[in-house]
C-alpha cells in the first residue's frame, strides 16, 4: 500500500473517531468556559480564552531591576502589547525559583525576577491592578516546587506541600488574581503525593472563588510517568478547573513532515478529558522563531498556529495560551502573529450563549463563586459544573515544552536548540564476541561483573543484537547530525573490544550532554514484547546526583520512541547493576527497544522502514529532553 493511501485511510479513521467522540455526551459543550480565565476580562473578546505566558524569562528582559515608577510603566507597555495582539488573558510567573515577587512571609525575594532584594514596592499588586483597569483577567503562574532541569531550586527546604498551599492562600488572601496557574515542572513523585497537593490547592482556590489549573506537558506519557496523574484529574471532580496542556508540534513533525502530530495529540487530550473541563491548549509560538530541524512544520508555513486554533474551534475547545510574551514582539514570529489575528475577525461559536449582557454574566459568576466555599463549584456553574481536576503546566516544554515542550518554558520555554550545539554520545550495544573478563561495577567498587556480554538474538531473523544496534547508532547518527547535534559514537564497527566501564569513559571524555544506550531484549517466553529504558536509582551509589536527569532521559527517549513506533511500553526501570550507567558522569539511558526473542518485534527492528520510524522516535526522544532540561 502507497504511503499517501495508508496516510489517508488513517485519517479517515481518527476523523471517525474523533467525531464519535464528539458525538458523546460531554459537559463542556454545557459549561461556558469562555468565563472560566476571563471572569474579569472587560474586553469584548469574551468568547474565546486568549491567553499568553509571562515567563521568568520575560521579567529577566522587560522588567528586571527597576524602581517603581519604571516598572509600572514597562508593565503597562507590557499590557498595551498583549491586548494588541488580541489576547484577553496574562498568565504571569509570581513563583519560579522557591522564591517570590510579592512580599511573602514564607518565600524570599526572587533571584531570578528581582535580583533577589526587596524592590520597595509590591510589583504584584501593582501588575493586579494594571491589568485589570486595562481588561485582563490575570492569572498568578507559579512552579510549585521550584523544580527545573532535576532539581530543586532555591531553598529546597521550602518545596514542602504545607508551604506550597499556605503559599497559594497568601496570595489570593492579598491579591485579587483572577486564578492560580501551575507549571509541568513535577519532580518524579508517587501519583499520590502530586494528586494530594493538586486537591488541597483546588480547595484553597475554591475557598476564594478563584479558579486552578494546571499546563501538562503535551506528551501524557511523559507526565503519567512523572506521577502527574493527568486521567485522575480530567476524570474525577476535586482537582482542577481547568487543564492547558502544551501541544508544541505541528502537523507536520519530523523532518519530512509526515507525523500530524498536533492534531494526534489533542485527540489524545480531549479523549481523557472526560470531565469536559475547559481545555486551554498551549500553542508554541515561539517555534517560529527556533523551526527545529525536527518539525518541518515550523520552516515551511508561517500560519500553524493559526491553523490549530482553528482546530482548536472545530473541536469546540474554548481557547489557547501562547508561549512567550517576548514572541509576541518578535520579528520573527510576526507573520504567525498576524495569521492567527485574521482569525479574530471571525469569532467562533462552541453552542455557548453569548449574546446578553457579558458585565452581568460575570458578576453572576462572582457571586457564584463568593457563596460557595465549599470547593463543590465556587466558579459560575455554567463554566464549571461541579468540575473540578488538575493537571501539569508550561515550560518544554513540550514540552515538555514549554510554555516552559512543553515543546511544554515546556518543559518549552527557553531557546534549547541556539544555546549550544548539544553532544550525542552513543553506545551500540555488545560487539561481536563478549569479552568475560572481570571489571568493577562502578568506580572504586570491590563489586565485578563481567566486562562485555555478546547480547542475544533474532529468533526470527538470526541476526545478533550487536549487529542491530550498531545499525540504529549509524543511522541515528547521521540523523541526529543533520537536526544540528553533535554526535559520538563508542565503536562503528562489531569488531572491537571495549568493556561497558571504558564505553562511559568514553561518553564522558567526549564532553558529551547525555550518553544513549542501545539494546534490545530477550526473554525465555516469545511472546514478550515492549520496549524498556533503565537508568540508576536515587541512592545509587556511584552518580545518584545525576539521577534526576537520567530519569527524564529515560522517560522522554520511552515515550518518543514508543509513540512514534507504537512499540509497547515497558516504562522506565532503576538499576545499580549496570556497569555502563554506573561509570556515566553524563545522564544516561539504556534502551531495550524490543524482544528479539518475539518473531514479529524482531522482524519489525531489523526492517528497514521501521528503522527509520525507530531513530524518529528516538530523536523525538532526545528534542524532548533538551526541551525539558
Amino acid at each position: 500500500m502507497g504511503k499517501k493511501k495508508l496516510s489517508v485511510i488513517v485519517s479517515a479513521i481518527m476523523s471517525f473517531i474523533l467525531l464519535m467522540f464528539l458525538l458523546a455526551p460531554n459537559t463542556s459543550l454545557n459549561a461556558k468556559a469562555k468565563d472560566v480565565m476571563t471572569l474579569n476580562a472587560s474586553s469584548s473578546i469574551d468568547t474565546e480564552v486568549r491567553a499568553v505566558w509571562f515567563s521568568f524569562r520575560d521579567w529577566q528582559k522587560y522588567l528586571q531591576g527597576k524602581d517603581k515608577d519604571s516598572f509600572t510603566k514597562a508593565f503597562e507597555t507590557i499590557t498595551d502589547n498583549i491586548l494588541g495582539a488580541g489576547c484577553n488573558t496574562l498568565i504571569m510567573h509570581v513563583r519560579s525559583h522557591n522564591d517570590a515577587v510579592y512580599p511573602s512571609k514564607i518565600y524570599p525575594w526572587s533571584t531570578e525576577m528581582l535580583m533577589g532584594t526587596d524592590p520597595g514596592y509590591d510589583p504584584l499588586k501593582i501588575m493586579v491592578d494594571i491589568a485589570h483597569k486595562k481588561g485582563l483577567s490575570i492569572h498568578a503562574w507559579i512552579n510549585p516546587y521550584g523544580f527545573r532541569n532535576g532539581e530543586y531550586c532555591g531553598d529546597a527546604s521550602l518545596a514542602t506541600h504545607d508551604n506550597i498551599v499556605a503559599g497559594i492562600d497568601e496570595i489570593l488572601r492579598n491579591y485579587k488574581v483572577d486564578g492560580i496557574h501551575f507549571d509541568d515542572y513535577f519532580p518524579v513523585m508517587d501519583a499520590s503525593v502530586h494528586n494530594s497537593l493538586v486537591a488541597d490547592v483546588y480547595k484553597t482556590c475554591h475557598k476564594y472563588g478563584k479558579v486552578f489549573g494546571i499546563s501538562p506537558t503535551g506528551n501524557v506519557d511523559n507526565n503519567i510517568a512523572k506521577g502527574a496523574d493527568i486521567v485522575t484529574w480530567m476524570s474525577v471532580p476535586g482537582y482542577i478547573d481547568y487543564i492547558a496542556p502544551q501541544i508544541y508540534w505541528t502537523n507536520m513533525y519530523s523532518k519530512d513532515g509526515s507525523v500530524t502530530l498536533f492534531s494526534n495529540r489533542l485527540l489524545q487530550w480531549i479523549t481523557l478529558n472526560k470531565l469536559g473541563l475547559p481545555m486551554y491548549v498551549g500553542l508554541a509560538l515561539y517555534m517560529a522563531e527556533v523551526k527545529p530541524a525536527s518539525d518541518l512544520g515550523w520552516s515551511v508555513s508561517d500560519a500553524n498556529i493559526m491553523s490549530q486554533v482553528t482546530e482548536l474551534r472545530n473541536n469546540n475547545q474554548p481557547g489557547f495560551i501562547l508561549y512567550s510574551y517576548n514572541s509576541l514582539l518578535s520579528p520573527a514570529c510576526a507573520v504567525e502573529l498576524n495569521h492567527l489575528k485574521g482569525l479574530y475577525n471571525t469569532p467562533p461559536l462552541y453552542g455557548f450563549d453569548t449574546a446578553g449582557d457579558k458585565a452581568d454574566d460575570k458578576e453572576a459568576a462572582y457571586e457564584n463563586a463568593s457563596d460557595n466555599t465549599t470547593g463543590n463549584n465556587a466558579v459560575d456553574n455554567n463554566a464549571v459544573d461541579n468540575n473540578a481536576v488538575d493537571n501539569n503546566a508550561v515550560d518544554n516544554n513540550a514540552t515538555d515544552n514549554d510554555a516552559d515542550i512543553n515543546a511544554t518554558e515546556n518543559s518549552q520555554s527557553d531557546n534549547i536548540y541556539n544555546a549550544h550545539i548539544y553532544t550525542i554520545a552513543i553506545d551500540p550495544g555488545h560487539q561481536a564476541r563478549g569479552d568475560y573478563d572481570k571489571e568493577p561495577v562502578g568506580p572504586g567498587s570491590s563489586i565485578m561483573k563481567t566486562k562485555v556480554a555478546g547480547g542475544t538474538k533474532g529468533v526470527s531473523t538470526g541476526i545478533p543484537e550487536y549487529e542491530l544496534t550498531l545499525d540504529i547508532a549509524l543511522i541515528l547518527r547521521d540523523e541526529l547530525l543533520l537536526n544540528g547535534y553533535n554526535v559520538v559514537l563508542v565503536r562503528e564497527s562489531n569488531d572491537v573490544n571495549i568493556s561497558n566501564a571504558e564505553r562511559a569513559q568514553l561518553a564522558n571524555a567526549s564532553g558529551a550532554d547525555i550518553f544513549i544506550r542501545l539494546h534490545a531484549d530477550g526473554s525465555d517466553n516469545s511472546s514478550v514484547t515492549g520496549a524498556t529504558t533503565l537508568c540508576q536509582s536515587p541512592s545509587n551509589p556511584y552518580n545518584a546526583d545525576l539521577y534526576q536527569s537520567s530519569r527524564l532521559l529515560s522517560e522522554c527517549i520511552l515515550s518518543g520512541y514508543t509513540q512514534v513506533t507504537g512499540i509497547k511500553s515497558r516504562g522506565v526501570s532503576e538499576t545499580d547493576a549496570m556497569t555502563g550507567i554506573n561509570w556515566s558522569g553524563v545522564p544516561v539511558t539504556i534502551i531495550e527497544m524490543g524482544f528479539m526473542t518475539n518473531a514479529s518485534e524482531d522482524q519489525k527492528m531489523n526492517d528497514d522502514e521501521f528503522q527509520k520510524l525507530m531513530v524518529e522516535g528516538l530523536i523525538y526522544g532526545i528534542d524532548m529532553y533538551f526541551a525539558q532540561n
